[in-house]
């Protein structure tokens, strides 16, 4: 029963591939929600969990037209659908003339804070200082700022999370956190990413280092072969996972008739993607 959000300041540097893998990893059941009005793409990607294409009108978008009148909980098993893996996800607007139809983003931000039993990890692609995805930004319990090491990218980042603080309050806002997608030995461009935000006296929960492996990505760009378990997305992805799920309140128990059958959300395309021990 808690919203992390997450999302990038510069472009969108592997938001979406960061939030179904999130998804995945994460220890309580979770829904994904594409929340970015500049158009989502999982419904593009991913095939459902028989195998067949997603589909791209039912999601975000049918959700809102549903619940004009009544936004409750019911609505997410009508209008979420079951990924590969079982993993269940809200599929984002298909362009951004659609997204001019979502209005409710407050309202949005409630709601998906609130599933019974259901931690939610939203997609909000790339955010300014006016997007209105920023509501659920403000409601989450935590956020993920997802950026490279590229120094522009760096900047921009910077810049974000201190416009945030201003915004929110270092006290009242969602606890911040940065993942660096970098190559695996790039450990050092890792710590000067945290270095360079320090320096701008600007505190954060924490500075992750995400593999940047395309083996990894893969599985959750739809080439759904071979096994993600070992791979250094996921071994890099599982800490991080874990220490942001630790730091979420509790869900309280969810009534059957919301969620449905329960799943083991730590799959893809069939497949455990958490390490077992050696």
């Amino acid at each position: 029963m808690a919203l992390l959000t997450l999302a990038s300041a510069k472009g969108s540097p592997g938001v979406t591939t960061t939030a179904m893998l999130v998804g995945a990893l994460w220890p309580r059941d979770s829904l994904v929600v594409e929340a970015d009005p500049s158009g989502g793409d999982v419904a593009l990607r991913m095939p459902g969990v028989d195998g067949t294409p997603l589909d791209p009108g039912v999601g975000l978008s049918s959700l809102v037209a549903a619940g004009r009148k009544s936004l409750h909980h019911g609505l997410v098993g009508q209008h979420g659908q079951l990924m590969v893996g079982g993993q269940r996800v809200i599929a984002g607007v298909t362009s951004p003339e659609q997204a001019r139809g979502v209005t409710q983003w407050e309202a949005l931000a409630e709601f998906f804070a609130d599933l019974p039993g259901t931690d939610t990890i939203a997609d909000l692609g790339r955010i300014g200082g006016s997007t209105p995805q920023n509501a659920l930004l403000a409601r989450s319990a935590a956020c993920v700022l997802i950026t490279d090491t590229l120094p522009s990218n760096v900047i921009h980042l910077r810049g974000r999370i201190a416009r945030l603080q201003e915004s929110f309050g270092r006290v009242s806002g969602p606890a911040l956190h940065v993942a660096v997608v970098a190559e695996p030995k790039r450990t050092r461009a890792v710590r000067e990413v945290g270095e360079a935000i320090e320096k701008a006296e600007l505190e954060v929960a924490g500075v992750h280092h995400v593999a940047h492996d395309r083996k990894g990505a893969a599985f959750f760009l739809g080439q759904i072969t071979g096994s993600p378990t070992r791979t250094q997305l996921v071994r890099s992805a599982q800490p991080i996972v874990d220490a942001l799920a630790r730091s979420m309140p509790e869900p309280a128990p969810v009534p059957t008739d919301v969620t449905g059958e329960a799943r083991d959300s730590a799959t893809v395309g069939g497949t455990d993607v958490r390490e077992e021990p050696e």
